[in-house]
């Protein structure tokens, strides 16, 4: 019935055809599609697709159907009716095609056969076949014209079908690498605050996987040189704990390369690695900007992110100040614990790599226990809502007010809050980074030691020491026990005896109270409902749990932080009737 199968092919099959490839882009389900579809078309008992790989230059069997073969089976360009066809560009009609000369195949079954090339433009890439009509007959001139129109519109859809799956794969390993660049860019950023009184929280959200915006810690290296910022006892102090960095001062910035993704990234990394080498040597915030401003000149001054704005600092425990140069940058925050005041920390100079001389005047400003500084990139206040609304210096300024009892984590939890409901699902322009230093107390002790299990006595008599006068202290023994005990889970549990990560231990003492605080650089762990409930017999079995369990025995309390990398011991004194 020639005008039955003109009839498929001119309307049912190729209508059906379209539909169908307009459905999916999947490069498997067009290819068996097409096959059913040419199958159906003709008749057919078997077919193949074949395409053609052009670095092997193999013909790849990528669908088929009634043959023995299976996908993945190759032919080299040239050898059998498919490689002829593909070499050639011209269609085959084979009326017994295991007498033809160039088939190659190993089932003497097959006889009439038709082979044409898949064809997109001038290129060739692939081959349909057909053999074998179920109706007894042998496929005509009629036949092989229908297959060449319908084998004209499949190449097209398997060629885009194919450009597509490239194109996934592309962005597949795009998405990959921008995922390792996103993590390398984190593992840059450092929060670690080698001083033990000061606390320290912060986000960074790109805009994209990867941003400009940065900001990090910079410890100050033991350097003789600055040792006359401290007292005679803590500088004996710090020879004794063997730091490798300095745990009273340190630098911090936070800044923004212009523009934003890849390039600004790879700018951003470069600048951090700059400013953390500076300010591992130097003091004077003014003096870092000015190295920083110049390498900064001599590496990008053929780019197009020409400048970043920044804003670094020096803090110093020794008399709570913070010296600091703003270089362009959005200024910080200060809010004061006494009265509530909000002021902003501003200065003179200009963004980092514009100028050939930055203009960048120091100011410094002293903090009181309590007090808080909010650092942020122009993101966070450039954040735009649904009706283009710019949230602004005022609105963040308002955000903060009233949140005085709220711990610092608690703190900036809320903020990124506020600012993520004021944006809703309006897509951001900017990156934003943002970071909240407190100074928590004005402790008796504080001590940043290595991960080093040789300091642990040297810490607990240094503790001991400063609780002389605790009328708490008759039995130093359980004392020390319960430091022994938490120091070392801090240093092994903690820091897995990692040399780079720090402990932190503050004391503060009152004649009838002591507080001790131990903080590790560890990822912490589930501690809810430790401290309250009785111990599960898995715990009390547990190496870490028995210890946390004896500390809990002896302790008046003891606290963790969210994360649990922070514990807090606190003992009262006994009164003369034995109450506490």
């Amino acid at each position: 019935m020639p005008g039955g199968r003109e009839s498929l092919a001119g309307e049912g099959g190729l209508f059906r055809l379209g539909k169908f490839l307009a459905s999916t882009l999947s490069l498997e389900n067009r290819l068996d599609r097409v096959l059913e579809q040419a199958m159906e078309l003709l008749e057919a008992e078997r077919g193949s697709i074949l395409l053609l790989e052009e670095d092997t230059g193999e013909l790849v069997v990528k669908a088929a159907r009634g043959l023995d073969g299976g996908r993945d089976f190759r032919v080299p360009l040239g050898q059998g009716i498919s490689g002829w066809v593909a070499e050639n560009g011209e269609p085959l009609i084979l009326q017994d095609a295991v007498a033809d000369p160039r088939f190659q195949g190993t089932d003497p079954s097959v006889k009439s056969a038709l082979a044409v090339p898949l064809r997109t433009g001038e290129r060739i890439i692939g081959v349909l076949n057909v053999s074998n009509c179920t109706r007894t007959r042998r496929f005509d001139r009629r036949d092989l014209e229908h297959l060449l129109s319908f084998a004209d519109m499949a190449a097209v859809a398997i060629e885009n079908a194919r450009l597509y799956r490239e194109l996934k794969r592309k962005q597949e390993k795009i998405g990959r690498e921008l995922q390792l660049a996103s993590r390398i860019q984190r593992s840059i950023v450092s929060t670690h605050v080698p001083c033990a009184s000061v606390r320290l929280v912060s986000r960074l959200m790109p805009a994209s996987a990867v941003g400009g915006d940065f900001f990090s810690i910079i410890p100050l290296a033991r350097d003789s040189r600055f040792c006359f910022y401290c007292s005679t006892d803590m500088q004996d102090r710090c020879q004794k704990l063997r730091t490798e960095f300095c745990p009273q001062k340190f630098g911090l910035m936070i800044g923004d390369v212009a523009n934003k993704g890849l390039p600004a990234a790879l700018i951003m990394s470069v600048l951090t690695t700059v400013l953390y080498e500076l300010g591992r040597h130097h003091v004077s915030p003014r003096t870092i900007l000015d190295e920083a401003n110049s390498a900064f000149r001599r590496f990008f001054s053929e780019s197009q992110y020409g400048f970043a704005t920044l804003f670094y600092a020096f803090y110093d425990n020794n008399d709570n100040t913070l010296t600091y140069v703003r270089a362009g940058h959005e200024p910080p925050l200060l809010w004061r614990k006494e009265d509530g005041r909000i002021e902003a920390l501003e200065g003179e100079g200009f963004p980092v790599g514009l100028m050939e001389k930055g203009g960048y005047q120091e100011r410094t400003v002293k903090l009181k226990k309590g007090d808080r500084v909010l650092f942020y990139t122009d993101g966070l206040t450039g954040s735009l809502n649904a009706r283009g609304e710019v949230l602004g210096r005022r609105k963040l300024v308002e955000l903060l007010r009233g949140r005085d009892g709220e711990d610092i984590e608690s703190f900036l939890d809320a903020l990124v809050d506020e600012i993520m409901l004021f944006a809703g699902d309006a897509p951001q322009p900017d990156d934003i980074a943002v970071m909240v230093l407190e100074l928590e107390e004005l402790y008796d002790l504080t001590m940043t030691v290595g991960t080093d299990i040789r300091q642990i006595r040297y810490v607990i008599d240094s503790v001991l020491e400063t609780l002389h006068g605790f009328r708490g202290l008759s039995d130093p023994l359980v004392l020390r026990l319960c430091l022994e005990e938490i120091l070392h889970n801090a240093m092994e549990h903690g820091n897995r005896c990692d040399r780079a990560k720090k402990v932190y231990i503050t004391v503060k003492a009152e004649p009838d109270r002591a507080v001790i605080r131990v903080r590790d650089e560890g990822e912490g762990f589930d501690h809810r409902g430790f401290a309250s409930r009785e111990p599960a017999p898995a715990e009390v079995l547990s190496e870490r749990g028995r210890g946390l369990m004896i500390v809990r025995h002896y302790a008046d309390e003891l606290r963790f932080n969210r994360e649990g990398n922070e514990v807090t011991l606190v003992f009262t004194a006994r009164r003369p009737n034995g109450r506490r």
